[in-house]
């Protein structure tokens, strides 16, 4: 198996446009905006309708989630959402590799070192090549040690 990498980014805050329509153009209406004003968007889920309803949940810079926040604000005027939620206390974790996709269990090794060291997982994204967890922010070093811990092998090679 490839070199798997631990990353870690604390400089993020999560925020979540709550109660807006589950209906098609609102993700696109949302991200083109930010995208429009140069907001790079490190995280994104979106939660399933209920009652017609969606949650969108992102994670920005830290430095710009007072502009992200506003944008997010006019969007939900105009798409007649609930409210935009800030917390700037969280951090993202990854496993990152090459073609991770293809290698079976790593999510499950992943949620089981962090739950092992009582760290909550808020969020849990994935891609071809990384599995990603939004954690409280004070428990970024522990989350690291624990994941380069189980990882060990498969970060220190290559």
């Amino acid at each position: 198996m490839e070199a798997l990498r631990v990353v870690a980014n604390k400089q993020i805050s999560k925020l979540v446009l709550r109660g807006v329509p589950d209906s098609p153009g609102i993700a696109a209406e949302i991200f083109g905006i930010l995208g429009g004003r140069g907001f790079n968007v490190e995280l994104v889920v979106s939660t399933g309708g209920a009652r017609g309803t969606a949650d969108i949940c992102l994670a920005v810079s830290e430095m710009e989630q007072d502009q992200v926040r506003l944008a997010m604000e006019k969007v939900r005027e105009e798409v007649m959402g609930t409210d935009v939620v800030v917390d700037s206390d969280v951090a993202l974790v990854s496993i990152v590799g090459p073609n991770l996709a293809k290698v079976p269990g790593v999510a499950g090794r992943m949620f089981k070192s962090l739950s092992g060291k009582g760290i909550n997982i808020e969020i849990i994204s994935t891609s071809l090549s990384s599995v990603t967890c939004l954690i409280p922010r004070e428990k970024t070093e522990e989350a690291v040690a624990a994941l380069e811990g189980e990882f060990l092998d498969e970060t220190s090679a290559g």
